[in-house]
């Protein structure tokens, strides 16, 4: 048994460790070969520092990485083990890793709401619940709402120039959320406008005059070719509570229709401050998957 990190040959190994985990807990693979390419290739990640993997008889049975929220001093850590194997003897020693690693703070893990062996193991190693997420949909199947634009507001897609524009807006919009944004322009590009699968076309803007209001980012979704997904969507303080974020949406919907997409996805952070979770709710949107966020304090040193 090896707690180490992982070697560039481990990838495929990782990817289908990480998906058997998401099948076991959530009822399907999400993790695509992109995603975790990207992830190991972002900036600030150091993968000899940041990441272990438990090789038993050079089988990968468990992964954990983590990655520092400054704004907030926590760690999220995304912590897999393999569905067929003792979690009471395996998590132990992937948590015990993140607490060698983390220098102080909250450690938060995560998994399906529903899915009692891991919060329960979890549990036993001091984590207690503390936040949801939800993945929302809706099927675009029935009669199509028209968006209300508010008055003197100009939507359009995304340019090229845009870039840094879009990347200060969203961080501002974010810091009404529950964890801001605290990328660096060049991760925040790394994760969005410099992969593969980016469609600018996907990416909508609404201007008042020259400055920008309120954005829906989208892209289709990585796991369901007949899904678009509402990566990002966001209002500015002096345009909200008149209508703009569920036109965005409305609009949003209105082009996956145009793709041929059949359904919608998105996530929420279910107590989020801006009541997010109440406008995808009257857009017709409902929960589809819970994610529970579990955290332990972790003292220095």
């Amino acid at each position: 048994m090896s707690l180490r990190p992982p070697r560039e040959d481990d990838f495929d190994a990782i990817l289908e460790l990480m998906n058997a985990s998401q099948l076991a807990v959530f009822g399907e693979e999400d993790v695509t070969a992109d995603d975790l390419r990207t992830w190991l290739t972002t900036p600030y990640v150091d993968v000899e520092r940041d990441i272990r993997v438990l090789d038993v008889d050079g089988r990968l049975v468990g992964y954990a990485d983590v990655d520092f929220a400054e704004a907030t001093g926590t760690w999220w850590c995304d912590v897999k083990v393999a569905p067929d194997v003792d979690f009471d003897s395996t998590l132990p020693q992937l948590v015990d890793w993140i607490e060698e690693r983390v220098d102080g703070g909250i450690v938060r893990v995560w998994t399906s709401a529903e899915d009692a062996r891991t919060v329960e193991a979890f549990a036993r190693l001091g984590f207690e619940e503390r936040r949801h997420s939800y993945r929302m949909e809706i099927a675009l199947d029935g009669e199509a709402r028209e968006p209300a634009w508010p008055t003197g507001l100009e939507l359009r897609e995304y340019r090229d120039e845009d870039e840094r524009l879009v990347f200060d807006i969203v961080v501002e919009v974010w810091l009404d959320a529950s964890d801001p944004i605290e990328d660096t322009f060049e991760d925040w590009r790394h994760w969005t406008t410099r992969r593969a699968t980016f469609d600018p076309s996907l990416w909508f803007l609404v201007f008042d005059g020259d400055r920008l209001a309120g954005f829906s980012l989208c892209r289709q979704d990585d796991v369901d070719p007949n899904a678009g997904y509402v990566a990002t969507l966001g209002v500015r303080r002096p345009w909200r509570k008149r209508g703009l974020g569920e036109a965005l949406l409305l609009h949003s919907f209105a082009v996956f229709r145009e793709r041929g997409y059949t359904r919608a996805t998105l996530g929420v952070d279910a107590s989020s401050p801006t009541g997010a979770t109440r406008l995808y709710e009257r857009a017709g949107m409902t929960v589809y998957r819970d994610t529970v966020f579990l955290e332990r304090a972790v003292e220095p040193g």
